[in-house]
């Protein structure tokens, strides 16, 4: 169900951002698209394990597990963002609009479901994580999966007000500290993620999910005149692309 939603929300807020702009009456949807975001990754992580040994798929949603990695990852990311926003160390110096929604501490609660939606897609098409060395394997493959949809997102972001950056430079207004705070944290919070899926249908959902996140975000850019991260996008379309046709899991059916 949550996967219905995120793509009708995905479909509308995406014709809405390359057209007229999303009306202010909808501009709680900002925020909203992250939590569903956030939840499709968690369905695609948590299902396939589920599938097989509950005969309620609501069930699974009762997993201590689900719930102990989501609350870790959501305060992992907004405790980094409150320390960014009130040190300006790692990321950069910079403050957040209401762009998404109400405030704690001054940064969006969203955020948080922004950050287990990040970690977690960029974890679910790097594979593995069912040993102490795969996890790391893994939080290596997720750091760099992290900081290319960033090298997106953020140039964007800053272009079209969702956050500003007080000191701006690196690439595109945004602080190289800031990519490479992005590599770091994605690759750490992907260690308390459990092993993901291991068959075809959820990296193939995972790899689709990533590739029209960063290609919606890649034509903004565009359309913003930012052909860096235009060009990084559709980069990592193909890199994703070409992930996923040499991954083995590809060969594995789903129960």
């Amino acid at each position: 169900m949550i996967q219905w939603v995120y793509w009708v929300w995905y479909t509308i807020g995406a014709i809405l951002m390359l057209t007229i702009g999303v009306p202010e009456v909808l501009s709680f949807s900002n925020g909203l698209f992250l939590v569903f975001y956030a939840l499709y990754v968690l369905d695609l992580i948590y299902q396939p394990s589920n599938r097989s040994a509950l005969s309620d798929q609501s069930v699974k949603w009762l997993r201590p597990d689900l719930w102990i990695a989501s609350l870790i990852i959501w305060l992992g990311g907004m405790g980094v963002e409150w320390i960014g926003v009130h040190t300006h160390w790692p990321f950069g110096e910079y403050a957040y609009s209401d762009f998404f929604g109400v405030h704690l501490f001054s940064v969006p609660v969203t955020l948080g479901f922004a950050w287990i939606a990040v970690v977690g897609n960029s974890a679910l098409i790097s594979g593995g994580g069912s040993t102490w060395g795969g996890k790391l394997v893994r939080a290596l493959k997720t750091g760099f999966w992290a900081i290319v949809l960033d090298l997106v997102l953020d140039p964007v972001a800053h272009a079209r007000g969702f956050w500003e950056w007080q000191s701006p430079g690196g690439f595109y207004g945004v602080p190289w500290t800031n990519y490479i705070s992005w590599f770091i944290m994605g690759a750490f919070l992907s260690l308390f993620l459990p092993a993901v899926p291991n068959d075809r249908r959820s990296l193939l959902r995972a790899k689709w999910l990533y590739q029209l996140f960063i290609l919606l975000f890649g034509v903004l850019a565009l359309k913003e005149g930012i052909t860096g991260s235009f060009i990084i996008a559709i980069a990592g379309v193909l890199l994703a692309e070409g992930s996923w046709l040499y991954d083995p899991r590809r060969k594995i059916q789903s129960v």
